[in-house]
């Protein structure tokens, strides 16, 4: 039993439980109540959308971590490891996608300007991860700068609201397709 927890269970774990853990639990609870809020009490999207949108977030986060954070490129760690841990589970299927989550469900609701909207989201995002970073040790750079990621949080915004106008539209089509 003891060989089994070294090997499976160990290399999840944090190596001390500190602040930046009680970080992703408390943005995870936070996230996890907005997530419940705008789909079940305010629900704006369609659940077509919300499952797309939470599907795409999640391919996005998991494909650019596991390239930007791992060998051969190996730019940043998250959380106390190298690799993943457990509270990485709930960075990549939660938080991420759940916070693009809501930001499309504001796109939605509210119609804002494309361009202000992808520009604002991504100063939302980047000073989001600065907080994370430079308070709570979620990540530990490597040869990462913060621009960076404020870059990569700008494209992601432009490929969420791409992505959501171009599902919209085929939502939209298939709809009048299908209507009597």
């Amino acid at each position: 039993m003891k060989e089994i927890y070294e090997k499976a269970f160990k290399p999840l774990l944090p190596k001390q439980f500190d602040g930046n853990e009680w970080f992703v639990i408390g943005i995870s609870i936070i996230v996890a109540m907005v997530v419940y809020y705008i789909t079940v009490r305010n629900r704006k999207l369609t659940w077509s959308e919300i499952i797309c949108i939470s599907l795409l977030n999640l391919q996005l986060t998991t494909l650019g971590d596991y390239f930007l954070a791992m060998p051969p490129y190996d730019f940043y760690d998250t959380v106390d490891n190298n690799s993943g841990e457990i509270t990485d589970i709930f960075l990549q299927n939660l938080v991420y996608p759940g916070t693009m989550l809501f930001f499309m469900h504001f796109y939605k609701s509210r119609k804002p300007r494309k361009w202000f909207f992808i520009l604002l989201c991504t100063i939302i995002l980047g000073s989001l991860e600065g907080i994370s970073v430079y308070f709570f040790q979620l990540f530990t750079y490597k040869t990462w700068k913060i621009y960076y990621s404020v870059l990569f949080y700008f494209l992601v915004m432009i490929v969420n609201v791409f992505f959501y106008d171009r599902l919209r539209r085929y939502l939209d089509k298939r709809a009048l397709s299908v209507a009597p």
